[in-house]
């Protein structure tokens, strides 16, 4: 062979030695490193600005929205951990599992919540907390009964049958395990199309017989699809845990400290009760109404999406109004009066052109376009048009002319009064105490600010929450 010829193949072997490297090397490999002296920055930044950012899944453990609620079982071991140090959560919303740790990882927040298996690689990997749980993989079937034959008391019992998990998981490796060790031949199908909680409500629902998961999310499922079986447990018994940025020594300590002391207490077994073991009995039993992005928020989705229409709202914001209002009863009536989805008075109503607005249809009617006459009066003075809907759920809640006062104050008194947060609002909050509400620019008098004030912030936090959870169309 000639000297050139050999240095050829040379290079396609060396090159060939490269790819396949790349190709199956670990995922952490390629993670960009981080720096050592930024030990900490996520803890200064926290303290700073009192703001967890976190990353958890759009599931029935992780976070979801229940009857239009947002809520979860990490979501709510979130929101306690926040409120006991006094910050605001900020959720990242990310299912896909490589990622939510390559982000972490990389420090594109402060906390991945899920639960996360405890190996020796991710500890390797990231700060892990203490676990907050502990978890099989299991077998989920419908429960047994007289006329089924095919039920799975064991795992040789899957002789000749079909197992569906998804693809990509961990599962297949395990199923692949039991086979060597029982002998027992079956099909392992991976499916593409359907998440490990889709597979569940088609197992509930008959379409197959048989899907691998874990077993807590299995739990939360069964809350929701009572048929379920989830008592076969094919691994042994793992830890779960959280994650959060390397070097973020301090906010580990932090974490761990406030989940020691709150796994022992009372208010932690309520939690696990209201996820784990409470059925929930409503119209959630579809498969459209079960947690999960893009599900429906009420039974009124499409009335609603028509009413916002009127306004050139974002559905969702409508939708969170309406949930703060009524809760998405359409019968409620207030002391006052005030009826129906959108808590329309009958004065109101009938400035609004609307005779019938105990209907579903009328009453959204009437609220839409009280909120359109609400926006014009607004246009001159906050001409912002995504600025002007803050006024405007304020105004909706305790009369317009509050708000113009708390224009007013805010222009005297050298804040913004065509921004909201930390102008104008402050001004309305300040319209409980005499200086302000007897200031000659002050038309409407005493308000009780702090009412309106936690109205419109709980309005937009929820919609946060239904943008990352709840597709627009």
């Amino acid at each position: 062979m000639k000297l050139g010829s050999k240095f050829y193949l040379a290079g396609v072997i060396l090159f060939a030695i490269i790819v396949g490297f790349i190709l199956t090397a670990p995922e952490h490999i390629f993670d960009k490193p981080v720096n050592a002296s930024r030990i900490n920055n996520h803890w200064t930044r926290i303290k700073a600005t009192k703001t967890i950012n976190a990353i958890t899944q759009n599931n029935s453990t992780g976070y979801f929205i229940y009857k239009g609620r947002p809520m979860g079982f990490h979501y709510d071991l979130l929101k306690e951990y926040c409120l006991q140090n006094g910050f605001n959560l900020n959720i990242i919303a990310e299912d896909n599992l490589h990622k939510a740790i390559r982000m972490i990882k990389q420090g594109k927040a402060d906390i991945l919540a899920i639960d996360l298996t405890l190996t020796k690689s991710r500890k390797h990997q990231m700060n892990l907390t203490e676990p907050h749980g502990y978890n099989h993989q299991i077998l989920l079937q419908r429960q047994k009964s007289p006329k089924d034959d095919d039920f799975v008391d064991c795992v040789i019992d899957l002789e000749g049958k079909k197992v569906y998990i998804q693809k990509g998981t961990i599962y297949k490796e395990q199923l692949t395990v039991l086979q060597e060790q029982t002998g027992a031949e079956f099909d392992i199908i991976e499916d593409e199309n359907h998440t490990i909680e889709e597979l569940m409500v088609m197992v509930s629902e008959g379409k197959i017989d048989y899907t691998v998961g874990d077993q807590r999310a299995a739990m939360a499922m069964k809350t929701f699809l009572p048929n379920l079986d989830y008592s076969l447990k094919i691994s042994p018994k793992q830890k779960l845990t959280w994650a959060v940025p390397p070097y973020e020594d301090s906010l580990l300590n932090s974490v761990n400290n406030w989940l020691s002391e709150f796994i022992k207490s009372k208010d932690y077994n309520k939690l696990e009760r209201k996820y784990f073991t409470t059925t929930k009995t409503s119209h959630h039993s579809d498969i459209k109404n079960l947690p999960g992005k893009g599900g429906n928020l009420t039974p009124f989705d499409d009335q609603i999406k028509k009413a916002a229409q009127e306004i050139d709202w974002d559905w969702r914001m409508l939708a969170s109004l309406i949930y703060q209002e009524s809760r998405f009863n359409p019968e409620t009536e207030s002391w006052a009066g005030a009826y129906g989805l959108m808590q329309v008075m009958p004065e109101t109503a009938k400035r609004m052109g609307i005779e019938e607005y105990t209907t579903i249809e009328g009453n959204l009617l009437a609220g839409v376009r009280f909120i359109k006459w609400i926006d014009n009066q607004l246009i001159e003075t906050v001409p912002d048009s995504t600025e002007r809907i803050f006024f405007v759920l304020a105004a909706y809640n305790c009369g317009l002319g509050h708000i113009q006062d708390a224009q007013q104050l805010a222009n005297k008194y050298g804040r913004n009064p065509q921004i909201w947060a930390d102008n104008t609002d402050t001004y309305l909050l300040l319209k409980s105490q005499p200086k302000y509400y007897h200031d000659k620019v002050v038309k409407h008098g005493f308000c009780r600010g702090v009412q309106t004030y936690e109205f419109v912030m709980e309005i937009t936090e929820r919609y946060r929450d239904y943008v990352n959870l709840i597709e627009k169309e």
